[in-house]
């Protein structure tokens, strides 16, 4: 792949001879940037822009994807930079394919439950982040006056937990509190996003079909709008899907691992909700491929690697590194069906100019060579602690480099461009 001119900013360029992955298929354009926006697509050889200021990238033989919307990352700052930080989760996101990112608002310190506490996130995703960043706001009870502050600060909707986070400063979701969420949901069309296990039930398939259903009525009776995150029962995605307007997520560790991969693996591969046997896997993508799920994100979660190799370890998964090569080596999805799933998160987050390859819509881009062969392990892993619970797997596909509103922030061969650069997002700007 051939290129000229350095990458430092957002830039005018032109991507020529790529494969696009469009909604409609796969179809053999150039794409013309100008002042990191696509202006054009064009037939290939056709495009008359270049010379001085220009950048012109050779696509020649890879698919262009449309950078992916991961609507679940944990990225722990402000506080937590030993866990993850901007800085480094964005350079593993770019790495994964990954232009926007939609941090959750546990595990930062404070919790991002106030319109400061937004404010705090926003200035170190502005510092740090190569990509670009939207927030979720927190519902937790003692949360539920501050909702209208935080949609004015700019979240996308409302993170709550139906059993106890982990975090005592995140505490499980209650009943009122969770009706008057989906109130102010109703009335602001931001979703609110649960991580539905019931602690009654433990962790079995049965917990997560319970806690949807406890939260789709409410749903139901208010008008909110329900997200149901990281499913890995597909007993769950039915379940869910017998509710109006409910919509889905899971995670490539539930489509690609089984409950013996995870003896295998250890505690790497230890999640809440955990990976279940090969029967749930293989019905999962059958549900994916039906569209009975909504979008696929990463849930990445890391931890300091003394929490992860003790005897208790941290139940979080890192993943964002290998969202999109995961699903492209997995070879059950066609690559219109990979970035349908990959991009939905903008749609359903109302972020417009995100998660298409369109005139108009930002220049997210993410060149891949779909035959490559790769080892996942420590050199090609940027997340903070350099683990994945696919270390040591062989990938076909690989992102050779990835550009955020033209800039790019990352190659093969020259890993994640310097740090900075993303932008926060609001919902509805264009």
């Amino acid at each position: 792949m051939s290129r000229s001119g350095d990458r430092s900013a957002a830039r005018d360029l032109v991507v020529r001879g790529g494969s696009l992955v469009l909604a409609e298929g796969v179809s053999a354009r150039d794409v013309v940037v100008r002042d990191g926006r696509i202006v054009d697509l064009v037939a290939p050889g056709t495009a008359e822009v270049g010379g001085a200021g220009w950048r012109d990238v050779d696509a020649d033989g890879l698919l262009v994807f449309p950078g992916a919307v991961d609507p679940h990352v944990h990225f722990d700052e402000p506080g937590r930079t030993e866990w993850e930080g901007f800085d480094s989760g964005s350079a593993a996101a770019a790495a994964g394919g990954v232009t926007t990112v939609v941090d959750m608002p546990i595990d930062s310190d404070p919790p991002t439950t106030t319109a400061a506490d937004v404010a705090a996130k926003a200035d170190a995703a502005r510092a740090s982040s190569r990509v670009d960043v939207a927030l979720w706001g927190g519902l937790v009870p003692a949360s539920v006056g501050s909702l209208p502050e935080l949609v004015q600060a700019g979240v996308v909707g409302f993170k709550a937990f139906a059993c106890p986070s982990g975090w005592d400063d995140f505490p499980e979701i209650d009943e009122p509190s969770l009706r008057a969420g989906l109130e102010v949901s109703a009335r602001t069309g931001r979703p609110v996003a649960l991580h539905a296990e019931l602690a009654a039930h433990s962790h079995g398939p049965e917990s997560e079909v319970a806690a949807v259903r406890w939260a789709a009525r409410l749903a139901a009776d208010t008008g909110g709008r329900l997200h149901i995150v990281h499913v890995s029962a597909v007993a769950a995605v039915e379940e869910a899907r017998s509710w109006p307007g409910v919509t889905v997520e899971t995670c490539p560790h539930y489509l690609l691992l089984t409950d013996a991969d995870v003896e295998r693996i250890g505690a790497e591969a230890r999640c809440n909700p955990p990976i279940r046997d090969a029967a749930n896997r293989d019905a999962l993508w059958r549900a994916l491929a039906a569209g009975h799920i909504d979008c696929v994100a990463s849930d990445h979660s890391p931890c300091p690697t003394e929490l992860k190799d003790g005897p208790d370890p941290w139940a979080g998964i890192t993943g964002v590194d290998t969202l999109l090569p995961a699903l492209l080596s997995s070879r059950r999805m066609d690559p219109v069906s990979i970035a349908r799933v990959t991009t939905a998160a903008a749609r359903l987050l109302d972020l417009p100019a995100k998660g298409r390859i369109a005139r108009g819509a930002d220049a997210d881009l993410v060149l891949v060579d779909p035959d490559a062969e790769w080892t996942v392990g420590p050199d090609t892993l940027f997340n903070r602690h350099r683990r994945s619970p696919f270390a040591g797997s062989r990938l076909r596909g690989r992102v050779l480099e990835t550009f955020v509103r033209g800039r790019s922030v990352f190659e093969v061969g020259r890993g994640p461009a310097t740090r900075g650069g993303g932008t926060v997002l609001r919902p509805g700007e264009r």
